[in-house]
């Protein structure tokens, strides 16, 4: 019985606020997320990972022709399916990061479901 009173005490303290986006034109909930800038950093860093790791595997595999020219084959196949995959993932994670920087403070990041209004989360 004192555990409901203290709870419904604190309720009535800290009122819940509603941190639901709202379009600032017509007040609609139904918002939604553009991320273009986040969308094409991630795409572009990922192409530009891959390729930079892939070019790093291959001046490995050169380094590579010291133990042979089967272990530099071999080895460098290896080396750049494995570079351009971290590779590409690291660019492309790089790469949303600073897309989504740019989407939350330059771009016009919601767009209204009801009315079309374009805004960014700090109007």
């Amino acid at each position: 019985m004192h555990n409901l009173a203290l709870e419904r005490e604190w309720e009535s303290e800290h009122e819940l606020m509603d941190v639901t986006p709202r379009c600032p034109k017509c007040g609609s909930a139904h918002i939604e997320a553009r991320n273009l800038a986040r969308r094409f950093g991630g795409a572009i860093g990922a192409i530009a990972g891959t390729t930079s790791g892939a070019a790093l595997a291959l001046a490995g595999a050169e380094v590579g022709l010291v133990a042979g020219p089967l272990g530099a084959v071999l080895g460098g196949v290896a080396g750049v399916v494995i570079e351009a995959i971290v590779g590409g993932a690291a660019g492309c994670a790089a790469g949303s990061r600073l897309g989504d920087a740019i989407d939350r403070n330059i771009l016009h990041n919601r767009q209204c479901g009801a009315c079309g209004y374009r805004f960014s989360d700090k109007s």
